[in-house]
């Protein structure tokens, strides 16, 4: 008569187990699926393929690029080596071989502002507006022998340059222009003297066989009289150097 009290026995604490090991179970499953949440990364956002963003010192930096869109605009003029820049008022300053094109109702037209006293003709465009004084150049080399500048300080409307301002270094190619404040080194300590004649200094550089010379104007860029060949981490690469940093 006992032996079902004994089967009675034994079935509550199985029964007791099972409860206990369903709790247990329950729980270790929410243990290992909250873990598994916390080890799951969040991608961080990419940039496309081929798109990065430099610092001031041209190396690559993990920010975000700015959001913009691109309009295409038909200039109407062939350019090699194209350079471009725009003044404080919007106007677009598009270097096209010798025509300095320019376009105050962002890129729908285009015209031609060369006169006169500008390059015929160029072997070499370059193209730069000062950032401070919105002066626009118009830079040409003309063959190897000299360069070409010219300059506008009303977007434009009328030009003035000098078909010999290269420097007192003849010979010259893979000319660059570009403009910033003085410094109160070197040559900035006569700019400062200077600057009543132009706000900035004003710098032209091209390299010459296997040398890279680089000038200082005091006068806007109408003359470039001081300077010379430089020495240095900018001399290699064969002679050659990229766009001037100010």
């Amino acid at each position: 008569m006992r032996a079902p009290n004994t089967i009675i026995q034994m079935k509550i604490p199985l029964q007791v187990l099972s409860i206990c090991f369903i709790l247990v179970i329950t729980s270790t499953v929410g243990c290992l699926e909250d873990e598994t949440e916390k080890e799951t990364a969040i991608e961080e956002p990419s940039l496309p393929e081929g798109v990065f963003v430099t610092g001031s010192n041209g190396t690559a930096i993990d920010v975000e690029p700015l959001a913009m869109d691109f309009v295409f605009s038909n200039v109407g003029e062939q350019g090699a080596e194209p350079s471009i820049g725009v003044t404080s008022s919007g106007c677009i300053f598009f270097i096209a071989f010798e025509k300095p094109m320019r376009s105050c109702d962002y890129g729908q037209t285009w015209e031609n502002t060369r006169d006169i006293t500008q390059a015929p003709f160029t072997n070499d465009p370059y193209g730069w507006v000062d950032p401070i004084t919105d002066r626009v150049f118009n830079i040409h080399m003309m063959g190897l022998q000299t360069t070409w500048v010219g300059w506008s300080d009303n977007d434009g409307e009328s030009w003035a340059g000098n078909p010999h301002d290269s420097g007192t270094t003849p010979l010259n190619d893979h000319i660059k222009l570009g403009s910033g404040p003085w410094t109160d080194e070197g040559y900035g300590a006569l700019g400062s003297l200077s600057s009543n004649l132009y706000e900035t200094a004003v710098y032209f550089c091209y390299n010459k066989i296997a040398g890279i010379f680089c000038f200082t104007s005091f006068d806007g860029g109408a003359t470039f009289e001081a300077g010379g060949q430089i020495v240095g981490l900018a001399t290699s690469n064969g002679g050659l150097h990229g766009a001037i940093t100010t």
